[in-house]
């Protein structure tokens, strides 16, 4: 069990080569190992979605909101949304995207995607949204149980590019 306090802040712009970091590791290993999933198109996708440039550039987008879980001032986690976007499928008048959450893979089960969730939650509500929404890749049935513990339903299906290969992904959502 994780004996140190989990703190989680806004990600700011002097973040940007932290969260690259966390990003590109985080991702690799939610999904490098997957037998289904392309080797080549991961890497083009993660050598292109977790630069310091791409991440600065998100950063600096006021339809942005980073979080980021820290543990002893180690960034442990992060969550990233996104206001004004919108899904087929999706039943809002004032929807929030939640584009990722991705822990590293020694702190998966101890709280850090929880307490995450939860801050995403309060984030919405804060922001008067009355949805929040994800998508989640058809084959990672992990993230899928995580996201049904929380309550989100799925509404439809969405394609989804990565490297050359079209994945199929499930559009989730939920009442704030």
């Amino acid at each position: 069990m994780i004996n140190q306090t989990i703190k989680i802040r806004i990600a700011e712009s002097k973040d940007a080569e932290l969260l690259a970091e966390l990003g590109a590791e985080t991702f690799h290993d939610a999904f490098a190992d997957h037998p289904l999933m392309p080797p080549k198109d991961l890497k083009l996708y993660w050598n292109s979605a977790f630069t310091a440039s791409q991440i600065i550039s998100e950063l600096n987008d006021p339809q942005s909101i980073f979080l980021l879980a820290e543990i002893d001032r180690q960034a442990v986690a992060y969550a990233k949304m996104e206001r004004g976007v919108t899904a087929s499928g999706v039943t809002a008048k004032s929807p929030l995207k939640l584009k990722r959450l991705y822990s590293k893979q020694k702190f998966i089960g101890f709280g850090v995607g929880a307490l995450l969730m939860k801050r995403c939650l309060e984030t919405a509500n804060e922001h008067h949204h009355d949805t929040i929404w994800l998508t989640v890749w058809e084959h990672n049935l992990p993230a899928q149980k995580f996201y049904r513990k929380w309550k989100f339903e799925p509404c439809g299906e969405i394609e989804f590019e990565m490297g050359n290969a079209l994945l199929t992904d499930l559009i989730m959502q939920r009442s704030i």
